[in-house]
């Protein structure tokens, strides 16, 4: 999630300061959010077995908190 929160400030300056994001940037930064820890989370929740469904929400629930937690940087 690091990686993730450092690009999106990225993009966020840039915008602030009113500087041209080039598209390149963009598909980098969401790549990162397909790939982190979030997605994966979520998608083992929707595509793994019932029987598993409550492990991996808890899971997920402790990456959602943490994130949370970390607050912006």
């Amino acid at each position: 999630m690091t990686e993730v929160r450092a690009a999106a400030t990225a993009v966020l300056h840039r915008v602030a300061e009113g500087g041209e994001i080039p598209i390149e940037m963009m598909r980098e930064f969401a790549d990162l959010v397909l790939r982190s820890e979030l997605v994966a989370a979520s998608r083992q929740v929707l595509g793994g077995p019932p029987e598993l469904a409550v492990r991996r929400a808890v899971e997920l629930a402790s990456v959602v908190l943490e994130a949370d937690r970390q607050g912006p940087k």
